[in-house]
């Protein structure tokens, strides 16, 4: 049956705009990674067990996980937060940063504070507050060329500024890629997704148009607007989004749609990628058999905006107006499941129990499992209009494409790019990369902006360079761009300063990281060489002026070979403080690395011990706080299911906490979840017998 949106010939009333109430909840996803069976119908009921387990258990949080760093003098600052947001202020910065990134290999920070609330300061610059996920490009980055590509930019309506000093901002991603994107046609009505990317002014050569049947490995992320899904037409989604990795994205009547169909050879098989067992379909009988429940044509309010620092969250004020126009203007699951405990309801109605709300917007990896691509649904026929409400929901669904792009791009790591080269035009140095993903063979490409800089094998993973005689102390770039067989490109592009004198060090890379299972700080550096090194120090700050010594760690001497070094802080204070390497020769003379800062929020929950495992009837859960705060407890079945949940108020210490409830519940795997109101704590299985 051909059901025309525009009429609503179903008899749907339109929806009134509502009002908007705001609430923080934190959301999971997954880590697992599964086992996934394809070959004959018989082990499928063994994908299928997979599929539930990896609905829970070992998790962590979807919320941006950023961190802190020290952004330099000169970058430039896009604001993403302006109201009201306009398609030149709030839509144009994505064609920006595809730009910068696809044409002149720039990368761009996308800066996102992890405990901020709706429409809340990501960070704060010469007393102004940065708002709605802004753009930072770095200053090492702006040549004249790319000068001029954000003057370009500016003339298209972005608006930013060039800082005169350094800050300090929370690094949600750093962006150095793009997805290869293909929308359906199945249905004829494609245009409305190239509308929001016209918005955006990203060029038509960003994606392709076709049939779901095309799909191949090569693809990223598939955009469905309303191609009515089967699984005869669409069952290669399956795949895509399992075996692959790959994302989707649908909006409207295409999503119930695509939740039911079923593959009628082997029944566990289903598109239910973020619901246990499907939508309730936007109009009775048109959802396959799968699909028994039909749910009403409107919301009902209050709309709660959920995860403020999600990156599909990224937008100002309300988009809820944007999202009631066509046959489906909401989705909810079947009274018989639920979302997925991996899946995050971001923007939800107030239909529906806990872990079944009605939403307008929602995403999660598909099936829950670690190893699958990510599935958006987004409510509405066509949001791509140029009110506030549109040009929010527009940039959620491009937050989507760049969210993919960090997600399925090709990684790889550098082995041995120096930050600093001494002026020496008789020494070459060895530089080289290796990747971890993608779709080989690969192919590559080394380049500099110093003049006259040269490489042994500028198309090779590990090359030389040298220098140009009589250089002049300066500041450059080294760049190495990767292709893999798919044409998919991601790049490397590392500052590095060029001194009149060799040093007695020359320092690879020096990073200091939180390690979230344990509160401890973790740093690392590498050398390519070095000359007469005594010692190294480990300094640490919490004014970012006065430093205190945490190590010394003694140095090679003299090496010409890459040498790897770590410490520990397993004291780190709480909240923002500073790391920085000092370099001491055996004559007494040092050299003072640059300062990185790292954000501990809390000292959470150490380890988690349920006993008895198996239970009957009751089970005790032992946990260590390094503080007072209020935790969720959460107990979920095998179908990531809520079976019961409720908060207490963890001392520092040993705690405990005792379920009663166990005769009620059927045998199985169960999985205890603690939470604080930021983030997870820790999870862990059980197993419930009965006598």
């Amino acid at each position: 049956m051909f059901f025309n949106e525009k009429d609503n010939t179903n008899g749907m009333k339109k929806k009134m705009r509502l009002s908007l109430r705001q609430r923080q909840t934190t959301q999971m996803r997954l880590q697992i990674k599964p086992v996934l069976i394809f070959s004959c119908s018989c082990f499928a009921i063994v994908f299928a067990a997979a599929l539930l387990f990896n609905n829970v258990g070992n998790v962590t949080t979807v919320k941006a996980a950023s961190t802190t760093e020290t952004i330099d003098s000169g970058s430039f600052i896009v604001n993403m937060g302006i109201v009201p947001q306009t398609v030149g202020n709030a839509l144009v910065p994505y064609g920006m940063v595809y730009d910068l990134i696809k044409n002149y290999n720039t990368p761009v920070k996308w800066i996102i504070n992890d405990s901020k609330a709706k429409d809340g300061t990501d960070f704060t610059y010469n007393a102004v507050a940065y708002k709605g996920g802004p753009f930072i490009i770095p200053a090492a980055f702006i040549t004249s060329t790319i000068k001029t590509r954000i003057t370009f930019w500016q003339g298209k309506g972005v608006q930013g500024i060039y800082t005169t000093s350094s800050l300090s901002a929370p690094v949600y991603s750093t962006l150095t890629a793009m997805p290869t994107m293909t929308i359906d046609n199945t249905d004829g009505k494609h245009a409305i997704i190239t509308g929001y990317f016209d918005n955006a002014l990203i060029p038509s050569s960003a994606y392709s148009v076709g049939p779901t049947t095309a799909l191949s490995t090569c693809h990223d992320l598939w955009i469905n607007p309303h191609g009515d899904p089967t699984w005869a037409t669409h069952s290669r989604l399956y795949n895509f989004a399992t075996t692959d990795g790959s994302f989707i994205f649908s909006q409207c009547h295409a999503t119930s749609m695509m939740e039911g169909c079923k593959n009628p050879a082997s029944p566990f098989q289903q598109l239910n990628f973020l619901s246990t067992t499907g939508l309730q379909c936007y109009s009775a009988g048109n959802c396959g058999s799968a699909i028994t429940q039909t749910h009403a044509g409107n919301p009902t309010a209050p709309f709660t905006y959920n995860n403020a620092n999600d990156p599909m969250m990224q937008f100002m004020g309300t988009i809820d107006a944007a999202l009631n126009g066509g046959s489906e203007d909401w989705y909810i699951p079947q009274t018989t499941g639920a979302w997925r405990a991996t899946t995050n309801a971001v923007l939800t109605t107030n239909n529906g129990p806990a872990g079944g709300k009605g939403v307008l917007l929602v995403y999660g990896p598909a099936y829950g499992m670690a190893n699958s691509g990510w599935v958006m649904y987004e409510a509405s026929h066509d949001f791509g209009g140029t009110t506030a409400a549109e040009v929010g929901a527009q940039r959620a669904f491009l937050n989507f494409m760049i969210f993919a792009a960090s997600k399925k791009s090709i990684s790889f790591t550098s082995t041995s790019i120096p930050t600093s080269f001494a002026n020496n035009s008789s020494t070459t140095t060895t530089l080289g990369i290796s990747v971890s993903s993608g779709t080989p063979p690969y192919t590559y490409q080394w380049g500099s902006s110093i003049s006259g800089a040269s490489f042994g094998s500028p198309t090779s993973a590990t090359t030389t360079f040298k220098l140009p005689p009589g250089l002049a102390k300066k500041d450059g770039l080294i760049t190495v761009q990767v292709t893999d067989a798919c044409s998919r490109q991601n790049f490397l592009s590392q500052p590095i300063t060029i001194t009149s004198s060799a040093l007695p060090v020359s320092l690879i890379e020096f990073k200091a990281e939180l390690n979230k299972n344990n509160n401890t700080v973790e740093l690392n550096w590498k050398t390519a060489t070095e000359k007469d090194n005594d010692y190294f120090t480990v300094e640490r700050t919490k004014d970012g002026k006065n430093f205190t010594e945490l190590a010394r760690i003694n140095g090679a001497g003299n090496s010409n070979v890459i040498k790897q070094y770590n410490y520990i802080d397993n004291q780190p204070f709480i909240g923002t403080s500073y790391y920085r390497l000092k370099q001491t020769d055996y004559n007494g003379a040092s050299e003072t690395f640059r300062m990185i800062p790292v954000n501990v929020t809390s000292k959470g929950v150490k380890t988690i011990q349920v006993y008895p495992n198996p239970f009957v009837s009751q089970f005790t859960a032992k946990f260590e706080s390094d503080e007072e705060k209020e935790v969720q407890i959460t107990l979920f079945n095998s179908n990531g299911a809520v079976i019961h949940t409720e908060t207490m108020m963890a001392t520092s210490g040993i705690n405990s906490y005792q379920y009663n409830g166990g005769e009620q519940l059927n045998s199985g795997m169960y999985f205890l979840k603690i939470a604080d109101e930021k983030s997870l704590i820790g999870s862990v299985q059980i197993k419930h017998s009965i006598n």
